[in-house]
């Protein structure tokens, strides 16, 4: 039981349970929320949600019907190991559309991430983006 006090007063201390509330303007979630909602400039990102500090980055290979990607060119896993080649994991999903096709990804980081850290992840996932974009022709 004394393990778990620690942890309660390190989270109440550190205010942590607050600092994943995306609902107020300057929490880490909302930075989190603000840095990815620009990866909607790219072409293959069809949305981004989710919250607090748990979001998706779904992928479209059209943004005007929505349309996924070819389950079997697996976009979310070719972002996933341009990602992890950066030195950034994320969790790629596939089938969220019908449970066969639709590519997302999972971001989950920690509550104690600087908004630094944020923007160089934000950076890295749109460069590995781009990546598994142009390999997917």
């Amino acid at each position: 039981m004394a393990a778990g006090r620690a942890v309660l007063a390190y989270l109440k201390k550190h205010k942590l349970v607050q600092a994943a509330d995306s609902g107020k303007d300057q929490t880490i979630a909302a930075v989190l929320q603000r840095e990815l909602s620009t990866l909607l400039e790219l072409k293959a990102v069809g949305d981004v949600r989710g919250i607090g500090l748990l979001r998706g980055v779904e992928f479209v290979s059209d943004r005007g019907t929505k349309r996924p990607f070819d389950p079997q060119m697996n976009f979310a896993s070719r972002v996933a190991a341009a990602a992890l080649k950066r030195g950034l994991l994320v969790y790629p999903t596939q089938g969220c559309v019908d449970g066969v096709g639709g590519d997302h990804l999972l971001i989950a980081p920690p509550a104690v991430i600087t908004p630094e850290q944020i923007s160089w992840a934000v950076g890295q996932l749109a460069d590995a983006i781009g990546e598994a974009a142009v390999d997917a022709g």
